[in-house]
């Protein structure tokens, strides 16, 4: 009877970092970061024409890119956001659901690292621009590459979490938002 109990336990401690383990995803190891896109300094008053022309440009650029993150955000917050918290928050922010198995020796531990990682790959807890070790429009690219061919959740997550997976609808939804958000981008 000791033996079954053991090995029950082993059992389900493995399955469980099976289940909570983040795939096969690579990634190199590049910083985390968010993007923070400053205002231009403010120019002297002594400036030259030229430094006012490339100050102007500068200021201009920076506003559009705003304009354009905010209307990314406000869509990302409207459709995608409700998919991503209930799809991918549990690994992927600081808004964590954790299973009734968390507490369980060595679980813990292993989820607790799956999730670290996880999060060094991107990190939904700030909206859009996300944190990540790329750049905004190549999180919005690796979104829409998720959306076409899956990986994620990876299979090992759905097995003990099946409701995590994905829908039609779901990936309908990114599709939409990812392809408009990198046309807008790609706007000059």
């Amino acid at each position: 009877m000791k033996n079954k109990l053991l090995i029950s336990i082993i059992f389900f401690s493995l399955l469980s970092v099976w289940a909570f383990a983040h795939g096969t995803e690579k990634h190199d190891d590049k910083e985390m970061k968010t993007v923070k896109i400053e205002a231009p300094k403010k120019i002297k008053e002594d400036a030259t024409k030229e430094e006012v022309i490339k100050y102007e440009k500068k200021k201009k650029q920076y506003e559009v890119l705003q304009n354009k993150y905010k209307k990314i955000n406000a869509d990302y917050l409207k459709d995608i956001k409700p998919i991503f918290e209930t799809k991918c928050f549990n690994c992927h922010s600081n808004t964590i659901n954790y299973p009734f198995y968390y507490k369980i020796p060595g679980v813990k531990t292993m989820i607790d690292k799956d999730i670290k990682e996880a999060k060094t790959h991107i990190d939904f807890s700030k909206d859009f621009p996300f944190i990540s070790h790329e750049t905004p429009i190549n999180d919005l690219k690796s979104l829409k590459k998720i959306a076409l061919e899956g990986g994620m959740p990876p299979l090992r997550y759905i097995v003990a979490h099946w409701d995590s997976k994905l829908s039609e609808k779901d990936k309908k939804a990114m599709l939409i938002w990812t392809n408009n958000a990198i046309e807008l981008l790609r706007k000059d």
